[in-house]
Formats: structure tokens, sequence, C-alpha cells
């Protein structure tokens, strides 16, 4: 018997294992993805000089899946990695704090609900994130931060040549950009390499870009921490008294299902799969799974929403030739019109237009023009605007609301399991959000004296891979899921940890806080634990 069960081994998970590890308290770590190689030598080879898209660590069939309605047109199964430190195995690595006022929408802007904790009470757990992830940044070129009690673990990666170029510009018509603080080490960091800057973050083969490995292996080096990868998590156990009592799991390739006893249970699946398993949950007391007497596991399930936009110079610029993020801008988290619309971060770092990465479909890419041309004047042609365009990305706060939600799905897992179907449009403050975001970019355009500009549609958004809410923390079990440490309101020994309890979308990147907030619940878990 485990004195922890954590369920889920990305970025969240381990932090939560290696928090434990440290206190000497005993965990399992239940993946149902596979082992995935770190530091990522073996995935490097793959993508950079076999130029094969990770065949050997592909998803599982009939494992991982997501069923979708509504207006998102990304493939939401595709934001979901079942791999041995999830997404953050390959993520960017931008760890940015939250705002305050993020933290009290309903107050300050009237609209959603505020957190039962604010930024005063996070403040210190966001130190020991940066601490653990070795984030690079300042707030010296940033008069948007909020405050800070540590300094930045790292020294900031600077702007890019074309940022300057850039900034300059936009400073005429008081635009600010600023540099972006992230997890990749500006200097040999807690036994990582310092980067190299050769461009392939996603498979960087040296630790420069944090991973969960980096920690999670640490944490099993202790002894204390057992790591259970092709393992799936089928149901949370309640005994009589309503309390978790351990894990149904079930090898994924053979092998029969068991009972996996432990004292807590930590769900850390993200925002998607972490709802699904409360919902497969059910027990006497919780017909309609744990955690969910009041009915919110699922709902108050937000994204963020990111417009793609490009503008195209006279001036070959060049971007693109730092593989991290450079230029930002927080100048509009918090405009007048907040609470009508969403707050919105700019991100205007120096990176190539005609990404591919992109999950929606908005523009030509080179690549493809290329695949078609008949000759080297078509392919002298197709690459020679390259140079010239930049992306503008805006990043974009959403809401909660009856057209936002998770349920249990028509179709099934291999095991029979109803696998989970998000059903997501945008409502009016999501269109006033994008409307808003129009304008901005025509100020970015006329600012920055771009020659062209295109954007795409409203329609034509996703995510940024950052799924929230549907486990929302609340003080009381009548407005949510889990109180302020993660703990499942009415369930005793259970907890959810990661994306899935965010009371809003808040406007920055989310993973920093996700980290912060586990940090938060493992300390308090320990103490429960002795």
């Amino acid at each position: 018997m485990s004195r922890v069960a954590v369920v889920g081994s990305g970025i969240v998970g381990t932090a939560i294992a290696h928090a434990l590890a440290e206190r000497g308290v005993e965990v399992d770590v239940f993946e149902k993805g596979p082992a995935y190689p770190y530091p990522h030598e073996a995935q490097f080879r793959q993508h950079v000089e076999l130029r094969t898209p990770r065949p050997l660590y592909a998803r599982p069939s009939g494992l991982c899946g997501v069923g979708r309605s509504g207006d998102y047109r990304a493939d939401l199964g595709a934001e979901v990695d079942c791999v041995e430190g999830g997404m953050a195995s390959r993520w960017e690595a931008i760890c940015q704090r939250q705002p305050a006022a993020d933290f009290a929408t309903r107050s300050r802007f009237g609209h959603g609900v505020d957190w039962p904790l604010g930024y005063a009470d996070l403040e210190p757990w966001y130190g020991r994130a940066e601490a653990l992830l070795g984030v690079a940044g300042t707030d010296a070129d940033n008069p948007f931060a909020p405050p800070r009690s540590t300094p930045f673990p790292q020294s900031a990666f600077p702007l890019a040549w074309d940022d300057r170029w850039l900034a300059e510009r936009l400073a005429g018509a008081g635009l600010h950009l600023h540099t972006t603080p992230q997890a990749r080490t500006r200097e040999p960091w807690d036994g990582r390499a310092a980067c190299a800057n050769f461009g392939v973050c996603a498979v960087c083969p040296i630790g420069a870009r944090y991973s969960p490995q980096h920690h999670l292996r640490r944490a099993v080096a202790t002894g204390r921490v057992r790591l259970h990868t092709d393992t799936a998590v089928r149901r949370v156990l309640v005994d009589a008294a309503g309390r978790a009592r351990g894990l149904l799991v079930r090898p994924v390739a053979d092998g029969a299902e068991r009972e996996h006893a432990a004292d807590h249970v930590v769900v850390t699946g993200g925002a998607l799969e972490s709802a699904r398993l409360l919902l497969l949950s059910t027990a006497p007391g919780h017909p309609d799974g744990v955690g969910n007497r009041a009915g919110h596991v699922g709902r108050h399930l937000v994204f963020h929403h990111l417009w793609l936009g490009r503008l195209r110079f006279r001036e070959a610029l060049y971007p693109g030739r730092f593989g991290g993020w450079t230029g930002q801008s927080h100048q509009f988290l918090e405009p007048p019109g907040r609470g009508r619309h969403g707050g919105v971060k700019v991100e205007l770092s120096s990176r190539r237009a005609y990404a591919t990465w992109e999950p929606v479909r908005v523009w030509e890419t080179p690549g493809e023009v290329i695949t078609e041309a008949a000759d080297a004047a078509d392919v002298a042609a197709a690459l020679a605007p390259v140079p010239h365009w930049r992306p503008v990305t805006f990043h974009a706060e959403a809401a909660a609301g009856p057209g936002k939600r998770l349920v249990l799905g028509d179709e099934r897992d291999r095991f029979g399991d109803p696998l989970a179907h998000v059903h997501y449009e945008l409502d009016d403050f999501d269109r006033e959000t994008y409307a808003y975001c129009g304008e901005l970019f025509r100020r970015y355009r006329d600012a920055a004296g771009a020659a062209a500009a295109e954007m795409a549609d409203a329609g034509t958004y996703y995510s940024g891979f950052h799924h929230m809410g549907t486990c929302r923390m609340s003080a009381a079990e009548a407005d949510g899921v889990v109180d302020s440490l993660g703990r499942v309101h009415g369930v005793a020994g259970l907890w959810v940890a990661g994306g899935a309890v965010f009371a809003g979308s808040g406007t920055v990147n989310p993973t920093l806080t996700m980290v912060a907030l586990a940090l938060r619940s493992a300390a308090a878990l320990a103490a429960d634990v002795a």
C-alpha cells in the first residue's frame, strides 16, 4: 500500500511526486502512456536526423481520445499526450505569473467567479515553481508584471535583433515589447546544460528546455517513488464512509485489472482526463461521479483562444533565429473594456510566420508551395517572402459558459470506458474579445509600418493546449469541485491538481500557475500524511 497514488506523470504530477518524495512520503505514479527517454536524445535523432515523427512514442490505439462538437476546429485528441511527462515533454516552456486581477474577475470586472485564493497566497509558491523549473527571465523590462519577493533563477533570454527593430517602431505609438520568462537554461542549472540555441526545443537532447522527466527520474531514484507506465487508471475507489481508498488500474497491453490501495489519491491528468476519471468513478453517494454531487465536474471548461496574425515588412528581418521565445506584451491584460471582453496577451516573438505546427489552418506554407513547384524558379518565388513576415498571436482570456463543457461521450476506449466528449463554442464575450484583438492588430500593423497584414477569422482559433476549469476550485461544494488546496469537496483523501482546478482561464500561459498550485497542494498533502 502506498501512502499517495498520483494519476498522471505530467509536469503537475511530477512536481507533486517530487515534493512528496523530498518530505519522505511513499508515492506511486500511474501513467497510461509509454516511458519517454530523457534527455531526449533518441527523440532528437528521430526528429532531426531521421526526420520521423515520434513513431516509437505514438499514442497507443484505443487508449486516448477526445470527441468534440461545437465550433472548435482543432483536434482535441492531439492536445492530450499519453506519454511519460505528458504535454510538458514537448511544451513551449513559457512561464508567466498570473496577474492579481485574474484571481478576482468577478469583483474587478463583473464576469466569471473569484478564486478562493489570491495572488498574495500563491506568490511564494510562484518563486518555488520558478526555481524548480529553472526559469530564465526578468521583470525589469515589463512594467505590467506582478510583484515578486524572489528574483528569477536565471537571467532572461534577450530580445532578438528584429524584436529590437520592431520595438523601436512600436514604442513611438505607445506599444510595449518585453522579454519572455521561460523554463530554458541560460546557463547550466541543476544538472541541466545551458541552451545551445539549436532550435529544436520540442526534442531538446540536453535538457535545456525543462521536461518533467528531469525531476521524475530523481524522485524515482530516492526509492520512495514508483513509476508505473503503460498502466491505465480506470476508476478512483471510494470506501463506504466516502473516503478515497485507492485506484482500479489495468496494464495497457495485457493483464488483469487490479486494485491499488492508497491513503490519498491525487488526480493530475489534465482538465480533460481528470474530469473524465471523476465522472467514471461512480460510488454510493456519488451516482454521477466522485466530487460531482453539486454537478460541477466537466462544467466551466475554458480554453485560451489564440488567434494568429502576421505582418509583412519591406525589410528582410529573418525571424526565427532563436528556438525559444523572445518578445511578448502584457500591456493589454487589463484593458478598459475587460469584463465586456477578455484581457489579451500579445505574442510578438521572433518566429517564422509560416510555421506549420499550428493546429488550425490559416494560410498556405512555403513547404506546400514547394511540393507543387514545377522548377527552381517556383521554389525561389515561394521562399522569397519568408524573411519579410513576422507573426502576431493574440492569446486571449475566455469565460466559462453553458456552451463549453465536458461529458462522457459515446465513443469508448479499449476497456469499454466512455471517452471524454467536449462541446465548445464561442459566445458573445469571445466574439467581443476577437473584435478587440482586431483593434489591437490594426494598431500594431500601423505602428510597425507593415506593408501587408493578415489575421485569422474569429472561428479559426485554437487553445494553445491550455484546458482549464473542469474541476474548478471554490470555497464551498455548491460552487465547485475542490477547495483552494485541491482537496475534493465531500471526498476525504481525494485531490485534483493542474489546470482542471482553475476558477477561470486567466490571461497568461497557465503552466507556472499549475506548478505553483501543485507545490502548495503537495505541502498540504504531506502535512496530512504526517
